[in-house]
């Protein structure tokens, strides 16, 4: 049984974090022109091609995933199938994105050199500055390892993780020059909660009409606490007799209220204790636009009113869009 205690695979874990964030730190300070040139030949080839072996395949295989959910066209191409016919996809218009952590993986460099013959470009993604695999690259990205994660800086674990936040940049470096990235995700992405988001407007689920929980400013907290319970949305929003939105009060603000201003809670109107200049949403908005108003703040937001030049016309929460994807 191991000797290892909860006390020392703990320090072990924070100390390897720490390493790891370093070497996020290293890879930060050195992104230059060359990470832009890498995603530029991504951007202007035909297709790219990824590839990598053991671990470094899978991060391949992740690029090429990401690649194509922003509409450019990705494949991961296994380096050994590669040499046995596999190759005939490459073309003098592609990209080829080759990972490997020491650069000197026989069978990624044959492919690259093979690659190289065709007249594909190639982008070579390693934690070693110089080795075969850079050398054989028009765009070399260096990943600065401090160390793997397990004990003795043998497993590939921190080094993958260095090579799959490259080929995650890469791949929306590569959409942002394209285009609007949004733009690309809705049509890659019709189902599931992304879908949900970006495919649909606010005024598609929120509620609206008899729904909309209101009272007026100088109205008496207990009418908006009878609002609450009676539409059961997590929110009263003031409006003024144009419909104009003059605050909110929550759920969560009603616990504050309680517990803070208990003796006065049957005197006090709600103007004194709504929430002025509340976060707001237009219909016209997607959901995915909501979702980040929602969560911008230092707290989630649950409920946002949805207003048209200051009038209040709904609600929409969180759960919502949430249940879309049910």
């Amino acid at each position: 049984m191991s000797s290892t205690t909860t006390n020392s695979l703990l320090d072990h874990a924070k100390q390897a974090l720490q390493s790891q964030l370093r070497s996020i730190e290293r890879l930060q300070g050195q992104l230059d022109d060359t990470f832009v040139a890498a995603a530029n030949l991504i951007a202007g080839c035909d297709k790219v091609l990824t590839t990598g072996l053991g671990k470094s395949g899978f991060i391949a295989r992740k690029m090429a995933a990401t690649l194509t959910s922003v509409r450019i066209t990705g494949i991961f191409l296994h380096p050994v199938e590669a040499m046995h016919g596999d190759s005939g996809i490459l073309n003098a218009k592609d990209c080829l994105v080759a990972f490997s952590k020491s650069g000197e993986t026989s069978e990624v460099v044959r492919l690259c050199n093979h690659a190289k013959q065709t007249g594909a470009s190639i982008i070579a993604i390693t934690a070693r500055e110089d080795s075969s695999l850079s050398r054989l690259a028009d765009v070399h990205i260096f990943t600065p390892l401090e160390r793997e994660l397990d004990p003795d800086n043998i497993l590939p674990t921190a080094s993958t993780t260095l090579a799959l936040v490259v080929a995650d940049l890469l791949a929306v470096g590569a959409a942002m020059l394209m285009g609007d990235v949004t733009g690309r995700l809705q049509h890659s992405h019709p189902r599931g909660m992304i879908g949900a988001a970006m495919l649909r407007s606010v005024e598609d689920v929120m509620h609206s009409g008899d729904e909309l929980p209101f009272v007026r400013p100088d109205a008496m907290l207990v009418d908006a606490l009878a609002q609450l319970s009676a539409k059961s949305l997590g929110i009263v929003c003031v409006v003024d007799d144009n419909g104009t939105l003059q605050g909110i009060l929550t759920d969560g603000d009603v616990r504050r209220i309680v517990v803070h201003q208990a003796q006065k809670l049957a005197t006090l109107r709600i103007s004194e204790v709504m929430i002025p200049k509340p976060i707001t949403i237009e219909p016209s908005a997607t959901l995915q636009t909501a979702l980040q108003q929602m969560e911008r703040g230092e707290r989630q937001i649950n409920v946002l009113p949805v207003t048209v030049q200051g009038r209040c016309v709904g609600v929409l929460r969180l759960h919502d869009i949430v249940r879309l994807q049910i």
